[in-house]
């Protein structure tokens, strides 16, 4: 009954109930048997009385065998309430006397001695009778019988019960309804606070602003209102640390954005000087040492001349791969599927590791910066490659879809454990930072997921739909 699956004050109340209807029912049970028990005593008392005065003053009368006497006092009865039928039974008297009875007749009256016994009364539902002895010089001569009828007295009895029991349910009903206002300005602070807490975790999973939580109208003096007081005054602490929190997590996201931007720009100007730098390399450079070549083949002698004519031309190819190496020609001329397949025979051929393509057959239209991005990530996990993976050999895929665009590198190297690349090299950090540029993700794992720590495959993905809004945003 008073399960905890219940709420408080559902459980207050029903115990309530159950206390208090307890305490009543026998408080009303003992009083209605106390009364009944009393009213029955004096009336049996009073009756009793009247009956021994009565066999007193009929004693002589009975002696004598003076019937008419005997009758006078038996209709002195009728100024008793209640009486049905008064007895004077003779037992032991010189003159033979018949039984005399006044009132009602009570049939047959030795049956009714006989049930009596030795008792002085009998008490029913509906009749007491009581016995007195007719003593007459310390001897008994015969008994008298008084019958009370008791279905008045009843009937009161019953109204007097009827009149309790309304009272008791009036009391009852009116002193749950107070107790129900006792218990509710108990736990209404703690409803508010089940209401406040709920709302605040309603609004932490929802990531909103805790100041917009409807506050508690009404105020507690009480123990539980200083509670809630409390979790007021500490919601208001929490809500004054949320907004800077959130405050402080603005300016920090601003920042990031503004580093990235920086980052994002810092990397664009890198790439206009490098491709600067390696124009006026590959042209300026490489056209003065081939004149240089052609002046000294002119001037000097065969072997003078052969011999610096050889050097110009180590130092012409090696102002060549400088040139590549800042800025490959082949980007900007042939596109990235040409360029990244120029990098993957130059790694190859530098490292000695077998790389091997998988490209569009024809050329992805993309940004030009996004492209140079692709091209630097396929850069760098060549050289984390070259650097860590311990790997025989790179199999590169790059897929276009309509939507989206892939750049799987896989190797065949000793792995990669989580480990490594929740807390990644500077090379991965700047793959990332180039990705979050276009809005795309990189995933590392195993190159066989049956196999432990058996080579490694990088997976780039970049929507399109993404990276040009971006691109759109930035310019």
């Amino acid at each position: 009954m008073l399960s905890r699956r219940h709420d408080l004050q559902t459980r207050l109340m029903r115990a309530y109930t159950l206390l208090l209807g307890s305490l009543l029912l026998l408080i009303w049970v003992s009083g209605l048997l106390y009364f009944f028990e009393w009213e029955r005593a004096e009336m049996r008392q009073s009756t009793l009385s009247a009956a021994t005065m009565l066999a007193t003053q009929s004693s002589a009368a009975l002696m004598f065998g003076d019937q008419e006497v005997l009758r006078e006092n038996l209709a002195t009865t009728r100024n008793i309430e209640g009486i049905r039928w008064a007895v004077i039974v003779p037992t032991k008297v010189d003159v033979p006397l018949p039984v005399i009875i006044h009132g009602e007749n009570p049939g047959d009256i030795h049956d009714i001695l006989r049930r009596m016994g030795n008792r002085a009364d009998r008490v029913s539902l509906q009749e007491l009778v009581v016995r007195a002895p007719i003593v007459h010089r310390d001897e008994v001569r015969g008994e008298l019988l008084l019958s009370v009828d008791l279905r008045d007295e009843m009937a009161g009895f019953l109204r007097v019960v009827a009149s309790t029991l309304l009272l008791l349910a009036v009391g009852f009903l009116t002193g749950r309804w107070l107790f129900q206002r006792i218990v509710h300005s108990i736990v209404a602070p703690l409803d508010e606070l089940i209401r406040l807490t709920s709302d605040v975790a309603r609004q932490a999973r929802a990531d909103a602003a805790l100041e917009d939580l409807p506050r508690p109208a009404t105020e507690y003096a009480d123990e539980v209102g200083k509670l809630a007081d409390a979790f007021n005054q500490m919601l208001d602490s929490i809500i004054r640390h949320d907004m800077q929190m959130r405050d402080q997590a603005g300016r920090l996201v601003q920042l990031v954005e503004d580093l990235r931007s920086l980052s994002a720009r810092m990397r664009a100007i890198r790439e206009e000087e490098r491709t600067r730098i390696s124009h006026e390399i590959h042209d300026e450079l490489g056209q003065r040492l081939t004149s240089l070549k052609y002046d000294i083949a002119r001037i000097g002698g065969d072997d003078v001349g052969g011999q610096l004519s050889g050097q110009i031309d180590d130092l012409i190819r090696a102002v060549r791969i400088i040139s590549w190496e800042l800025r490959p020609s082949v980007l900007d001329s042939l596109g990235l599927v040409a360029a990244i397949e120029w990098q993957a025979q130059d790694f190859a051929r530098r490292i000695g590791i077998r790389c091997s393509v998988d490209l569009p057959e024809e050329e992805p239209v993309l940004p030009k910066e996004m492209a140079t991005d692709l091209f630097r990530i396929f850069q760098e996990l060549l050289t984390n490659v070259s650097r860590h993976a311990r790997a025989g050999r790179v199999d590169a895929i790059l897929e276009l879809t309509e939507s989206t665009l892939h750049l799987d590198v896989k190797d065949d190297g000793c792995g990669i454990r989580e480990l490594d690349h929740s807390r990644p090299s500077l090379g991965l950090l700047g793959v990332r930072e180039r990705l979050e540029r276009w809005g795309g993700r990189i995933d590392i794992g195993p190159a066989d997921p049956d196999a432990e720590n058996v080579g490694t495959r990088i997976r780039i993905e970049i929507p399109l739909g993404t990276a040009r809004t971006r691109l759109e945003a930035a310019q």
